[in-house]
């Protein structure tokens, strides 16, 4: 089975992912932060996830306590049990999600191609006679009315039978790219006409597997020790309260507990790690610059209006780093040899500290769940 991440590690992940959360994507020409200042204040490019943690994932020179007042109850936090139960709809929603990871592909025979239908085909492709680079394929699974290529590429294969060999005539839009042919030199592909030519391979329809005891046995009752529809059930019904449990005590904390400023270890690791995010991506994609990147993809002028709209969302993932450690200091807390190999994956490319704190987050949690009133 595709496990559910643990309760614990989701609400870790979310206190240090800012860069995941909260920022809307919609078109931002916002000036600087007053709290964050421009971006040109932070050495993002050089930031590491271990980067102002000490050897036992607390904050370099932050006694978390003198910034952090808890609410009394911290030890003992009562829940309405309507507000952390699951529903059949969250639970139908979890099945919904796995066996669409276990979709299989089922032969069609008898009959041509319909949209809808995936169909394996070779291609070769021209333009003006010329054949262009990325204008031939072998095998290819293509799901007819799916709008993966050209308009009108797909629907031309409809009605056709496995055997086919036929020629599909589309027009490229305007705006698209060029090519080359196999000396290298350029073809231009905007608004011409091309003709490929096309085999269809044979055809498959993609299907939801039936979720019966015996498909559970199969595909679970080794690895996870799960055997019937009625244990899967359980399954989902008990991470997801488990999840809900865990997201409701950060969220009673986040709420009831007073900071009474951010240190600059804390804040500077929560910009320097979304702006690290961003910038890494705008490497991946090939741009030139963050702002480039935040620009064209996100729709923020720069990363200046980036620390603009998720301001709110840096300080609450502060807040929330502090209260850990805070709550940690206050019960002594370490996290166990357990806790820790749950995150030993990470040491090498991130290092010891970020290791401590998430599994410290773990601890911290698991004993607020302990002491947690449900009624």
């Amino acid at each position: 089975m595709k496990h559910l991440r643990s309760a614990a590690a989701a609400a870790a992940a979310l206190a240090l992912a800012v860069s995941l959360a909260g920022c809307s994507g919609a078109a931002s020409s916002a000036s600087s932060s007053a709290l964050l200042g421009p971006a040109s204040n932070y050495d993002y490019q050089n930031f590491t996830y271990s980067q102002g943690l000490d050897d036992n994932g607390h904050w370099e020179g932050v006694t978390a306590l003198d910034y952090v007042t808890l609410p009394e109850d911290y030890t003992a936090i009562s829940l309405k049990k309507a507000d952390v139960e699951p529903s059949e709809e969250d639970i139908q929603s979890q099945w919904d999600s796995l066996l669409e990871n276990y979709r299989v592909n089922e032969p069609v025979t008898g009959r041509a191609a319909e949209s809808g239908d995936i169909a394996n085909i070779d291609y070769s492709g021209t333009v003006d006679g010329v054949a262009f680079t990325g204008g031939t394929a072998t095998g290819y699974d293509l799901t007819l009315g799916s709008g993966t290529f050209v308009d009108d590429f797909e629907d031309q294969i409809v009605g056709h039978n496995v055997g086919d060999d036929f020629d599909v005539t589309v027009t490229f839009p305007d705006d698209y790219g060029d090519s080359t042919d196999a000396d290298g030199n350029t073809v231009t592909l905007s608004g011409k006409e091309a003709v490929f030519n096309v085999t269809l391979n044979s055809l498959s329809v993609s299907v939801l597997p039936e979720a019966t005891d015996a498909w559970v046995e199969e595909n679970f009752g080794t690895q996870n020790d799960l055997h019937t529809v009625d244990q899967v059930d359980q399954y989902f019904h008990d991470a997801l309260y488990q999840s809900n449990v865990t997201n409701a005590i950060v969220d009673y904390l986040t709420a009831n507990s007073k900071i009474s400023s951010i240190p600059d270890v804390v804040l500077n690791y929560q910009v320097n790690s979304q702006l690290s995010y961003y910038s890494n991506y705008a490497s991946m994609f090939g741009y030139n610059s963050l702002d480039e990147f935040l620009s064209g993809f996100l729709g923020y002028d720069n990363a200046d209006a980036l620390l603009a709209d998720t301001e709110d969302d840096v300080v609450k993932s502060c807040d929330q780093l502090l209260i850990f450690q805070a709550i940690a200091e206050s019960l002594n807390l370490a996290p166990t040899d357990a806790q820790l190999e749950q995150y030993a994956s990470y040491a090498d490319s991130m290092g010891q500290g970020y290791v401590h704190l998430l599994a410290l987050q773990d601890c911290v949690l698991s004993t607020l769940r302990d002491g947690v009133q449900v009624a």
